[in-house]
């Protein structure tokens, strides 16, 4: 426990240090991060999830669980690391000097409290014991969340008396869209803005927050927002993919392609955004009739898969009904229960061979690809619902190792309890 609190006090303290040279020297970073990225893939996934919706390929029970999956892996995206950018507005050194004081008191203050909101304190100084008694007190209301909102209101009163903090406006707004309150974070994000003018990074941070409180439309201010910044900062990797994002909706597909173009060389080192943006231009480039398709690199040509040959055992047959739905899956070893990859079929489709493979992948980090072993299961839900539950028939193989062109049989053979 008290080596946990000693490197965590030195984290905060180095973070501080790294802030301090900035601050002082008359700047005021205003940080936006490749987590933007990550929103706008969520932003593309939930719009398939959508289409699937209305196409009555999902009902509305696995819609729900499905966008629920997906906000809980973005919120985890989000909560990460910052990339600082690199244009930052000119303030006042004591704008600065109150702005790290600020930091010196509400950076750790924030750390700690939004730790104890979303991490895992419990496993600090982990004791079986104490473990078990937790779990058996779990479910009695013996756990109590810590007053988060207090200290975001301190926050809010330090503005209230220093209106011209754009640091700790930025700081308010990023911890708002942490919290998933995207309106307030767009009124937080706006006075930022407003308080230090066309800076690229204020302004898709303002964008982003819109969109996210408009369930991922870009449309209006945001897109004018988008197009000013990709204006300013034409080399921006962030403002490119987002503009790009912007016209592919709006219909201008040749000023779309333009910007993915241009974000492609820029995103050296990063195999997975690279393929995204190649699967960008494809499409486009499809649509609007061009004969040549973009050419992967030898890198991009190897597709991680896994195929998998389904079939049901013969004496749980008479207890199934052909139209029932079949998820087949995969999923990590070790760590979160969403699936890597997965397809749905019916009952009636068995036996069949399906392949699992990035295509189907709610998030960058979370794909086939990025695992070298996998659980791969198939099972039959007796309810629809995608969460396995009490009764359903499934069969799992584990461990797999992923490789190209891994194959495996999964035979239905038991029952969920």
């Amino acid at each position: 426990m008290t080596i946990f609190i000693i490197l965590a006090a030195v984290l905060v303290l180095l973070a501080l240090v790294l802030l301090a040279p900035p601050l002082l020297r008359l700047r005021t970073p205003l940080a936006l991060d490749r987590n933007q990225q990550n929103v706008v893939i969520a932003q593309e996934r939930l719009s398939e999830l959508e289409t699937d919706l209305n196409n009555g390929v999902l009902n509305q029970s696995e819609f729900e669980q499905a966008k629920l999956e997906l906000e809980q892996a973005l919120l985890l995206d989000i909560s990460g690391g910052d990339d600082t950018d690199k244009e930052t507005p000119e303030t006042p050194q004591q704008h600065g000097r109150l702005a790290l004081g600020s930091l010196a008191v509400l950076v750790p203050a924030l750390t700690v409290g939004l730790y104890l909101y979303l991490g895992e304190p419990q496993m600090i100084g982990f004791d079986p014991q104490q473990q078990a008694s937790h779990a058996q007190n779990a479910g009695h209301g013996g756990e109590e969340l810590p007053p988060v909102e207090e200290m975001i209101e301190s926050l809010v009163s330090h503005l209230k008396e220093q209106p011209e903090d754009a640091e700790g406006w930025f700081l308010l707004g990023r911890t708002y869209m942490v919290m998933k309150d995207y309106p307030k974070a767009v009124t937080a994000f706006d006075t930022a803005y407003k308080l230090v003018g066309d800076i690229p990074s204020a302004m898709l941070s303002l964008a982003d927050a819109m969109a996210m409180a408009n369930n991922g439309d870009m449309t209006g201010r945001p897109a004018e927002l988008i197009r000013k910044a990709v204006t300013v900062a034409p080399q921006d990797p962030t403002a490119l993919w987002l503009a790009g994002m912007v016209e592919r909706q709006s219909g201008n597909l040749e000023a779309a392609l333009t910007h993915f173009e241009a974000l492609k060389p820029l995103l050296a080192g990063e195999p997975e955004s690279v393929a995204k943006v190649n699967g960008f231009i494809t499409d486009i480039q499809r649509q609007l009739g061009q004969a040549e398709p973009v050419q992967s690199t030898s890198a991009e040509a190897v597709v991680t898969a896994i195929k998998v040959k389904v079939s049901l055992a013969s004496e749980l047959q008479a207890q199934v009904k052909p139209e029932q739905l079949v998820f087949v899956y995969a999923k990590a070893l070790q760590g979160p229960p969403m699936p890597l990859a997965a397809a749905k079929l019916q009952v009636k489709d068995l036996p069949v061979e399906v392949t699992l493979d990035d295509s189907s992948a709610m998030m960058p980090q979370m794909k086939l690809s990025n695992f070298d072993q996998v659980i791969v299961g198939a099972r039959v839900s007796m309810s629809g619902d995608p969460i396995a539950k009490s009764g359903d028939f499934n069969g799992e193989i584990s461990p797999v190792m992923v490789q190209t062109n891994a194959a495996v049989d999964v035979v239905i053979n038991s029952t969920v309890q």
